[in-house]
């Protein structure tokens, strides 16, 4: 498997929980598009009466313990401040401490509503495959920029606020590996806070290349 293959492929699981729920209603085509018939049909496939079937076993959190590169702290106040440590919480990780990119999004769950974390953060959690096992391999981690970009969008108010940021993902290993190119992505992140003295805190997040 190439570098490249890998960073897309590990990049993309950093950002599956935050989104899941959101993805739940795309599909990979328009509604209204016919789906073809079938060339030839087949017989149904007949299940044996004496199979049980189980769900794969969740993957246990990883380490406690901070990844370089995280902020130490955040002005919880300031709208701009948590989307910004949102967004680069999201996407960085550390093969030394987690296990899968979701201990990633764990870390983030302190920037969401309770809603939010709550359905984002139930997703089961599956073992990360060859790609994170490469990395593994290399000792790696995560290096995470995020800069601000600006979209169309309503305009933020005392409670509610949309940020948009610009994410850049470095695939590194503590042996010198490195990814064969950085990968990009872009964040639409919409915070709420009940009051206007409340911390400011995600009810959503988009993520696209």
């Amino acid at each position: 498997m190439s570098t490249t293959r890998t960073s897309r492929r590990l990049a993309a699981a950093a950002a599956t929980v935050l989104v899941a729920a959101a993805a739940a209603g795309c599909g990979s085509q328009d509604d209204n598009t016919p789906t073809p018939a079938p060339s030839h049909s087949s017989p149904a496939p007949t299940a044996r009466p004496t199979a049980t079937y189980s769900p794969p076993q969740a993957m246990p959190s990883g380490k406690a313990g901070t990844p370089k590169g995280l902020p130490t702290t955040v002005n919880e106040e300031d709208a701009t401040a948590v989307a910004h440590a949102l967004a680069v919480t999201a996407f960085t990780y550390d093969t030394a401490l987690d296990r899968t990119p979701a201990d990633a999004q764990r870390r983030a769950g302190r920037w969401l509503t309770p809603a939010y974390a709550k359905t984002a953060l139930a997703q089961p959690v599956a073992p990360p495959g060859a790609s994170w096992n490469q990395m593994a391999a290399h000792h790696g981690y995560t290096a995470v920029t995020a800069r601000q970009a600006h979209d169309t969008a309503p305009a933020s108010t005392q409670t509610s606020a949309y940020r948009q940021f610009e994410v850049t993902v470095q695939f590194r290993g503590r042996d010198g590996w490195k990814g064969d190119a950085d990968e990009h992505w872009v964040t639409w992140i919409h915070l709420a806070r009940s009051t206007a003295s409340s911390p400011w805190k995600a009810d959503s997040m988009r993520v696209s290349t």
